[in-house]
């Protein structure tokens, strides 16, 4: 008996608990030491992985405090004095071909205002689909042949662009009377076109 425990007691020395196949801690071979999680800090900025972007898709607008910064359409644009400051208001366009100013197939787009002090239009402003060469206006006059005005951009609101649009100050007063008048819009299409709108005040 005391020989069996003798035995007993040296093959434990010589074989330490825990590196066995059941121990729940093997050893890792010192050429791939093991290394610590990464975990975010926040003190750290995560750069993005970059997003593509399709060619064909329209390009930012370069002046977005301007009224024709960016739109899919033709609109017509106003901006109205009141007492809590000036109001702006865009209104569906569609301008059209046409003989000359007195050609009644122009559509008109009414407005019921006495204080619009600046008036003009936004054209479609994805890039490279409108070219615009001028613009010239006219006044309807009742009886009688279209009287042309001149125009004049309005200062501060007018686009950099003028091929997102124009926008112009009354030709003679502090607002656009109350008339009809016709825009004749010139681009640069092979062969050159024209557009038209008009616009009644009322």
């Amino acid at each position: 008996m005391a020989a069996l425990i003798a035995l007993l007691i040296g093959t434990a020395l010589l074989k330490p608990w825990g590196t066995g196949p059941g121990s729940t801690n093997p050893a890792v071979p010192a050429s791939a030491p093991s290394r610590p999680a990464a975990t975010a800090s926040p003190d750290i900025a995560v750069t993005p992985n970059p997003i593509a972007v399709d060619a064909t898709s329209p390009a930012a607008a370069t002046n977005v405090s301007s009224p024709c910064y960016w739109g899919m359409a033709w609109r017509l644009f106003t901006a109205e004095a009141s007492d809590v400051g000036p109001i702006h208001t865009w209104y569906l366009l569609q301008p059209q071909q046409a003989s000359g100013p007195a050609d009644p197939a122009i559509r008109v787009t009414r407005i019921h205002s006495s204080a619009v002090g600046q008036l003009g239009y936004c054209s479609v402003s994805r890039p490279g689909l409108v070219h615009i060469v001028g613009t010239q206006a006219w006044v309807l006059v009742p009886g009688g042949q279209p009287r042309p005005i001149a125009l004049a951009p309005a200062v501060g609101t007018a686009p950099a662009d003028p091929d997102t649009g124009v926008i112009y100050q009354p030709p003679s007063s502090t607002a656009w009377t109350s008339a009809t008048y016709v825009f004749g819009i010139r681009l640069a299409t092979t062969p050159s076109s024209e557009e038209w709108f008009a616009v009644q005040i009322l």
